[in-house]
């Protein structure tokens, strides 16, 4: 191979090495921009999720805890509503049976 050849090629090696280099150093801002991307977003946004379904499990507890006093209180409420039927309905009886 002679001189001149030699010389030929090593120069189109290196166009294409510096064309390569050109490629990676391309990849490698795609990727840091990707990786950048993904932090804001671990960051920033689902930190607001976070923060959004921990403020609705709060009502959420709150929320169950109104209805099971309610459902407590009521039940004591449909006691008391039972004593106060059956007082009318056995006057009632005894008023009937009795005058």
């Amino acid at each position: 191979m002679s001189r001149s050849a030699a010389q030929t090629y090593e120069s189109q090696n290196d166009d294409q090495l510096g064309k390569l280099l050109d490629k990676v150093k391309a990849l490698r801002g795609v990727t840091n921009d990707i990786h950048d991307d993904a932090e804001s977003q671990r960051t920033g946004l689902l930190a607001d999720a976070s923060e959004s379904f921990d403020a609705f499990s709060d009502r959420l507890s709150h929320t169950s805890t109104r209805f099971t006093r309610s459902v407590v209180n009521g039940a004591r409420g449909h006691r008391t509503t039972l004593y106060i039927v059956a007082g009318v309905v056995g006057l009632f009886l005894f008023w009937h049976f009795f005058f």
